[in-house]
């Protein structure tokens, strides 16, 4: 009898299983602001004040200051977390049935980069898949974030398998060449027709 080379796949959120587009929020907050959103898109700080807020290691309200300041915008609370909720955008087409079929045969788990405002957004979006997943690891929960090694690790841990054991699928190529290094089998997604052919080509399906 043949042992299942794989026995749980790593999951990523952010499309991935969900549309998210960054740019919908630089595009609420010029809208709001009267500017041109390419001015946004450009000085977004994607920094270590950023990847804190990711990590649970700053509070939202610090985590909105910083942006504006980087940012420039004079915006209320209000219209700000408005415009980081636009970043999230509805449940990836057919995600919900391939999981389904999935979790027939492999243990499904989620790790993904997020925060405090967005948990609870793609948390009510999620409702109809969340009983495929054994268990997801929000970055801010943990308190690492991709492509730190303690992220991996630590559902390493939890699943109590080897990295040989396990696929990980990202749309982030950082994210996925961590995960090479420690051993997991990866996928870089770029669309769900693709990933579902590389699923496909490993024997996954």
């Amino acid at each position: 009898m043949l042992t299942q080379k794989y026995k749980a796949l790593i999951f990523d959120l952010g499309n991935v299983i969900i549309d998210i587009s960054p740019k919908n929020t630089c595009d609420y907050w010029a809208n709001i602001c009267g500017i041109d959103p390419t001015e946004l898109y450009v000085a977004f700080p994607f920094d270590e004040t950023y990847a804190q807020f990711e990590r649970g290691e700053i509070s939202p309200e610090n985590f909105r200051e910083h942006i504006k300041k980087c940012l420039n915008l004079d915006i209320p609370e209000h219209d700000f977390i408005e415009g980081w909720k636009q970043i999230l955008i509805q449940l990836r087409k057919n995600i919900p049935e391939l999981l389904q079929e999935l979790c027939k045969s492999y243990r499904i788990v989620a790790l993904s980069n997020t925060n405090e405002i967005h948990v609870p957004m793609w948390l009510e979006m999620c409702k109809p898949i969340l009983p495929y997943f054994e268990k997801i690891f929000p970055s801010n929960e943990i308190g690492f974030r991709k492509p730190e090694h303690n992220a991996y690790q630590h559902v390493l841990d939890y699943l109590k398998l080897s990295p040989e054991e396990i696929v990980f699928l990202d749309d982030n190529y950082e994210n996925i060449l961590a995960a090479k290094f420690i051993g997991m089998k990866s996928i870089l997604v770029t669309s769900y027709e693709q990933m579902v052919k590389e699923l496909i080509k490993i024997g996954i399906m």
